[in-house]
């Protein structure tokens, strides 16, 4: 017996071995060949000596021509060397032929499918290129329909170069995607068309001399292309004329079809005549015509016709209707009831009518009394009963009528159809007001206006959205308060607690360059709150609106400066600028000072922060004890919130008086140096 420390030794190896892989039937669940190589070039002569190892039994296939019984082949089966769970088999092919070349697979049967290991063995020789070779009677090779065409020219060696070509032809061009070269299998064509059903020559040049070995592709084609007549879906004729009607079938050039014909006359035992033919003129179709004739058509001949074409198993069939009248007629009648509308704007409009006439009678399309096709050249009759407008304009409104005649029998028939053309609300102001607001005076009485146009007639709602009450840093515009939504105008009210109060809202219509428009007024009473008056327009189309920015101000023109005394040397004295808050920010005192040929330029320290009034922002500077060195230009410098510019107003002011002391002046001219380090030079006006 085992002693327990034997059994633990044992027990812990086995598990290393499960571990780390090493058990031989982790390893070898699949076989494993003694070279790594996928394909082997060896020279004819030498034998083949292959080794499969698996914890399996496996077998071998190799190429047809080696017979396991044969004396140049071998095969022994043995326990392979220090694994004894593990079986090897070793194949061995004597004296290398170039036939021998191909695949060689050691294969394991499992209950789940078999499993294989494999290498492709090229044998050459000089003077072998093809490993099969045909010369005096080719090779058939069968062909089947939608499978790809292979041509198994095999050679010996990997790098032998082939030419394919047909019988007595040139060579086709093998560019991997038509027609691709495979050393391994041969020539391959993916699709193969009639071109390659003839005698196909596979040929290769070794030493000087060219080797050929020649093959018959084989195919009888049931496929039928296609199966027509040459005529619609229906066909009309007046009783007592002749009917014709041609069915043409497409098929490969090796196959033959048959046509057949149903028609009413074989219920009454009544015959067609039928003509046929085969055109084999297109050199990769063969195609064939039945065409069948009934000179003088009767009520009995109205129905269907059926052709019916086979080839082989294959068959296929196509049909049209024969309508026989007894005399011409003409029906026409609107597709849709009411009025046609369109829309301005519009890539393309379709008139469209139900027409049943036969024959089919001559087509004129008026507008408003006037051929149509002549009078724009966006109005195309695009099929027989329609008329398309191309890019619609509102001049396309008006009425259109459908003209229908057969003058032979007298026969004339018209159906009118109005049609409205409806367009957007346009609101003119919009195509040419000014980018900047414009400010309104305080206190002043003011009339907006809103010019539309629109089909049907828009209607115009105003509305009023005060500026925020808070401190601005941008433009009113821009402050949409969510909680503070846009609020009908009513008249006699303010519209808000901080709007004004609207004294009238008029419209009228009136003609304004050739078209009725409608003008839309309100009459702001005592201008006193700042925000946007909104014109809408509406229609079914659509809407478009107008804000008008609505700037009350206290400042002629919205900037102004002003001193409040002419200064001599000694006094104290204040400049003032005072812009329209909802216009202009960033505002700055600025002293322009002329050195040599140089115009330099300060920022004046002594500037109190600016105050804000319900209307404008106001920036005071104050220049104490002033001196000659305090003369100079003063400009106020306001940036513009709806143009982003900077603007300036200019006053030139020059301190005079009796002479200082020279404690003073040199007190002043410490003062200018001190300035003068601390100044930044800038441009008047910048962007």
């Amino acid at each position: 017996m085992l002693s327990c420390a034997t059994v633990v030794m044992l027990c812990l190896l086995l598990g290393f071995l499960l571990l780390t892989g090493h058990s031989d039937c982790s390893k070898l669940k699949s076989p494993k060949l003694n070279i790594k190589e996928k394909e082997l070039v060896i020279e004819a002569g030498q034998p083949i000596h292959l080794t499969c190892s698996s914890h399996r039994s496996h077998f071998w296939t190799f190429p047809d021509n080696l017979n396991k019984e044969s004396n140049r082949t071998n095969i022994t089966n043995n326990a392979c060397e220090g694994h004894l769970r593990t079986r090897c088999s070793s194949l061995t092919v004597l004296k290398a032929q170039p036939s021998d070349t191909g695949f060689y697979n050691c294969t394991v049967a499992m209950k789940n499918g078999n499993t294989s290991i494999s290498v492709y063995i090229f044998v050459a020789d000089a003077n072998i290129p093809f490993v099969e070779t045909h010369t005096e009677i080719p090779e058939v090779v069968h062909v089947t329909d939608g499978e790809e065409l292979l041509i198994p020219c095999r050679v010996t060696s990997p790098n032998i170069t082939v030419t394919f070509k047909p019988y007595g032809k040139l060579p086709f061009p093998v560019d991997q995607k038509n027609i691709i070269w495979n050393n391994k299998r041969g020539i391959i064509i993916p699709n193969p068309t009639f071109q390659f059903y003839d005698l196909l020559i596979c040929e290769a040049t070794l030493n000087g001399i060219v080797h050929r070995t020649i093959y018959l592709p084989n195919k009888q084609s049931s496929k039928i292309h296609s199966v027509k007549l040459d005529a619609q879906d229906s066909i009309h004729l007046l009783s007592g004329e002749r009917l014709r009607i041609q069915c043409s079938v497409k098929t490969d050039l090796n196959a033959r079809a048959e046509i057949e014909w149903k028609y009413p006359r074989t219920k009454f035992y009544r015959m067609a005549s039928t003509v046929r033919r085969m055109d084999a003129s297109n050199p990769k179709v063969l195609m064939f015509y039945s065409t069948l004739f009934i000179h003088d058509v009767r009520k009995i001949d109205d129905g269907e016709y059926t052709c019916t074409a086979k080839n082989g198993p294959s068959t296929s069939s196509v049909n049209t209707t024969v309508h026989i009248h007894a005399k011409p007629f003409i029906n026409v009648k609107p597709r849709t009831q009411g009025v046609l509308e369109a829309s301005a704007g519009q890539k393309s409009y379709h008139i469209l009518v139900k027409v049943r006439a036969f024959p089919d009678p001559e087509v004129i399309w008026l507008k408003d009394g006037f051929p149509a096709l002549e009078e724009c050249t966006r109005y195309r009759n695009s099929d027989k009963y329609s008329l398309t407008i191309k890019d619609v304009t509102e001049e396309d409104a008006g009425k259109y009528t459908i003209v229908l005649k057969l003058k032979q029998w007298n026969l004339t028939k018209n159906l009118t159809l109005p049609l409205v053309v409806n367009v957007r609300p346009q609101i003119y102001e919009n195509a040419v007001s000014m980018q900047e607001p414009v400010l309104y005076p305080l206190g002043s009485k003011q009339s907006l206006t809103c010019t539309v146009f629109g089909i049907p007639p828009p209607t115009i709602t105003w509305h009023w959205r005060p500026c925020p009450d808070k401190k601005l840093k941008t433009r009113c515009d821009f402050h949409i308060d969510s909680g503070r939504h846009s609020v009908p105008l009513l008249v006699g009210h303010n519209s808000s607690s901080l709007g004004n109060t609207i004294q009238s809202i008029r419209e009228r219509t009136q003609m304004i360059e050739g078209k009725i428009k409608t003008v839309g007024t309100i009459i702001v009473d005592n201008s006193k709150a700042s925000g946007v008056y909104t014109c809408m327009a509406a229609n079914k189309l659509g809407s478009e609106r107008r804000e008008i920015m609505y700037y009350v101000t206290d400042i002629p023109n919205g900037f102004q400066i002003s001193l409040n005394k002419v200064p001599a040397e000694g006094d104290n004295f204040m400049l003032t600028c005072s812009v329209s808050k909802f216009m202009y920010t960033d505002i700055t005192w600025i002293l322009f000072r002329t050195v040599g040929n140089r115009t330099i330029h300060h920022s004046i320290s002594k500037q109190r922060n600016s105050t804000m009034t319900a209307h404008s922002l106001t920036l005071t500077a104050v220049i104490r004890n002033a001196n000659m060195a305090d003369s100079g230009v003063y400009a106020c410098r306001a940036k513009n919130l709806y143009t982003g510019k900077f603007h300036l107003q200019r006053k030139e002011i020059n301190i005079t008086g009796g002479h200082n002391s020279k404690k003073t002046v040199v007190s002043r001219t410490s003062k200018l140096k001190r300035r003068k380090r601390n100044s930044t030079t800038q441009s008047l006006v910048t962007h």
